[in-house]
């Protein structure tokens, strides 16, 4: 038997395929970052480095937070920040493909419209902002946790279609009724948290308990 046959193999090169796939996400990623504001790329900076700049971030942890399914970024007011400042939309999480959880709490949001965009989102966390609607959560089918707490909302209709929720903390908002919330929520919505609302009668809340068969919880 020939010696060549017990020699190691060469290493294996990377495809051409995969190499192209890797400059063609670097691509996409990097024509992302240009397009942030500059508030987002502080904030980026400030989460990944904890440095306060606008430069770019290199392109491994370019590629590290443009394909990461968790984005975090709570205010310097939270319980454990990772900011200096606060954030006052939130434009540079559209366009990152894989996100399914978002946290951008203790911040100065006062709307969350860009999130129509957040096609594979399952959890979202918005408490501790300024939000006044719920619009732009509409078409997001596959969202299972949503926490606005501590917010200025006041109804809850954008989320009459979203029938896969499991939890909803809208407690500390201007709500004075639960309409949005119905009977086809109810085989999913074991965690829902509509009380303390300043606006909400408990009659109201007990009415809706009776009608729809839904526990509304008080946190």
């Amino acid at each position: 038997m020939s010696s060549s046959l017990h020699q190691s193999s060469p290493d294996i090169m990377e495809s051409p395929t995969s190499s192209l796939l890797a400059e063609a996400q670097l691509t996409q990623a990097s024509a992302w970052w240009d397009s942030l504001s500059d508030a987002w790329k502080q904030a980026f900076n400030e989460v990944a480095f904890r440095r306060s700049s606008t430069e770019p971030l290199g392109d491994e942890m370019l590629l590290t937070i443009f394909t990461s399914p968790n984005h975090r970024f709570a205010g310097p007011s939270a319980p454990f920040p990772n900011m200096t400042f606060e954030l006052e939309d939130m434009s540079g999480l559209v366009g990152i493909p894989n996100m399914e959880l978002a946290v951008v709490i203790h911040h100065k949001l006062t709307h969350i419209r860009e999130a129509a965009a957040f096609k594979n989102l399952r959890s979202f966390f918005i408490h501790n902002n300024l939000i006044t609607s719920l619009e732009g959560l509409e078409g997001l089918a596959g969202l299972k946790e949503i926490y606005c707490n501590v917010n200025q909302i006041d109804s809850l209709k954008p989320l009459e279609g979203l029938t896969n929720l499991h939890t909803l903390y809208c407690n500390y908002n201007l709500l004075s009724n639960l309409d949005g919330i119905g009977e086809q929520h109810a085989d999913t919505l074991e965690n829902f948290y509509g009380m303390p609302n300043p606006n909400l009668k408990e009659s109201v809340a007990m009415r809706f308990e009776r009608e729809v068969g839904i526990r509304c919880k008080k946190a």
